[in-house]
């Protein structure tokens, strides 16, 4: 399982988007459809709803309702993975909705406090149970799992996969996902905080891919952004990285939820509404500042759609460019 799932995420950059309501907080189904579309129309195949989703905050109804419509929107060349807990109760209610439905994977978010990492992995064996199927970790934190301990997971069949995101100053030389790699392989790890590590998450630890909130916005250039890091061409990365780079750095002073829900509505490609309490819209001082960040992630997205080609993450083919799906009205 696995060698599966890194597989299929191999293939592309991982969306993390977030999800569209409307302003009575019921699920805006046009409008994540329309982001949806934008996605997949930029070449890039995998869903990761998690984060950025604000699924930490959903009640069962609101969860049920989602899954329904990520059941049927994406493309059926799409993977897409929906993410439950992050507490005990939230990962077993979650997984029995799931249970019976064909996602891709399941991703089990990262629990803070009050956590022991006996009891987080406890709780995502009997999560793996109740699902019948094995997990997706997102380590978030320093020491959240021993890296020995996530590897009989993977043996046991209880994760399949891992998403690193523990946050440093300087990427190299991070001794705890230099153990983690070694414990699963650096095949079964994405790295999972956007573009500001993967130059040297990609070529130095060798992970599969990364997860990226940017991507949202401009699809296309997150896959060139990808093949340039694997064919090793450091100019076009450095390139292609600045933009999103520069909204990284939005998201960190701002609010990294706030910022990711409203720039797609600032991008003009969904109406994303109110974010799901208890996260909150950017502040109106903040607009322009966002505005700025989602503009040059925009116009470099333009520049990218010009070419006719999106290059694969092999750089051995070409996916064929298509147009943006035109978004409809909000019911």
């Amino acid at each position: 399982m696995a060698d599966k799932i890194a597989e299929k995420l191999g293939r592309t950059v991982v969306a993390v988007p977030p999800v569209a309501w409307t302003r009575s907080l019921d699920l805006a189904e046009n409008q994540n459809r329309c982001l949806i579309g934008h996605i997949e129309a930029g070449g890039v195949s995998a869903l990761l709803y998690g984060g950025n989703a604000n699924l930490y905050h959903f009640d069962l109804g609101r969860f049920a309702a989602l899954m329904d419509l990520l059941a049927e929107a994406p493309s059926a060349a799409t993977d897409v993975i929906p993410s439950i807990g992050p507490d005990f109760g939230k990962l077993l209610d979650e997984a029995t909705i799931l249970r019976d439905r064909k996602f891709a994977g399941v991703m089990a978010l990262p629990m803070t406090f009050p956590t022991h990492p006996e009891g987080i992995e406890k709780a995502l064996r009997a999560a793996a149970d109740r699902l019948g199927a094995p997990l997706i970790l997102y380590v978030k934190r320093e020491h959240y799992l021993a890296p020995a301990r996530i590897g009989a997971l993977v043996g046991d069949g209880v994760v399949s996969f891992v998403k690193y995101a523990v946050e440093r100053s300087e990427p190299a030389g991070d001794s705890y996902l230099a153990d983690i790699c070694s414990a699963i392989g650096s095949g079964n790890v994405a790295s999972g905080m956007g573009e500001t590590p993967i130059h040297v998450h990609l070529p130095q630890y060798r992970l599969r891919t990364y997860t990226s909130g940017g991507v949202c916005i401009a699809p296309r250039a997150a896959m060139k952004l990808l093949a340039a890091h694997r064919g090793g061409d450091n100019e076009a990365a450095g390139h292609l990285a600045a933009p999103f780079l520069a909204f990284e750095k939005v998201r960190a002073a701002i609010n990294g939820f706030s910022v990711m829900h409203d720039a797609v509505t600032l991008a003009g490609i969904a109406d994303m509404g109110p974010i799901l309490p208890m996260a909150g819209n950017i502040p109106g001082d903040a607009r322009e500042r966002v505005q700025q960040a989602v503009d040059a992630l925009v116009a470099l997205e333009r520049t990218c759609q010009k070419s006719r080609l999106v290059p694969t993450p092999t750089g051995r083919g070409s996916l064929p460019d298509e147009r943006i799906r035109p978004c409809g009205p909000r019911h």
